[in-house]
């Protein structure tokens, strides 16, 4: 009875403190995204700590101190920022930062960062320009939400090293969004 009453009591102590390092990681990137949202810098620099704030969070999503649903949305969000590679190995260039749009600054800046740089090394085939789709017309918005979702998982799958159950647990989330 005590082993069991014992045994309780430390998975519960391990399912609240799981709880709380998700909480302070969480707090942490959104702390940590506001002030690069509302400081003025020139835009290498903001280019920089936007790289540096991205590979933070793809560490929490890796080492699953994210929830996954919290992962799927933030990379939704990066999407619009962060620049690529697809399958062929083209650069996609990076819509809100001008600095992303030019590949020998990106390869400049990744060289410090192989996490982002796998990340945004993308596998599958993408079509980039229905991720940029406006979101006025109901036929573009189902059109830019399942190319997006397809680049979400890709992101995913290129920070973990994925299984098949994976995959398919990836996937049902992301349908779920």
């Amino acid at each position: 009875m005590v082993t069991s009453v014992s045994l309780i009591g430390i998975w519960l102590t391990y399912f609240f403190s799981k709880k709380q390092i998700h909480f302070a990681a969480m707090e942490k990137c959104i702390d940590d995204y506001r002030d690069f949202i509302k400081e003025e810098k020139d835009d290498d620099r903001k280019s920089s700590q936007y790289i540096d704030l991205v590979n933070e969070e793809f560490f929490y999503m890796a080492s699953n101190y994210l929830p996954i649903k919290v992962s799927i949305e933030w990379i939704d969000g990066m999407i619009d920022y962060l620049p690529f590679y697809d399958k062929q190995g083209k650069f996609i260039a990076g819509k809100k930062l001008k600095s992303f749009g030019k590949e020998h600054v990106v390869k400049k800046l990744l060289n410090d960062y192989p996490r982002v740089l796998k990340a945004i090394k993308i596998k599958a085939p993408i079509d980039f320009n229905k991720i940029h789709l406006e979101v006025f017309d109901e036929k573009k918005v189902e059109a830019r939400r399942q190319e997006r979702n397809k680049l979400i998982e890709q992101i995913i799958l290129n920070l973990k090293k994925s299984n098949r159950l994976n995959r398919y647990c990836l996937k049902r989330k992301i349908a779920a969004k």
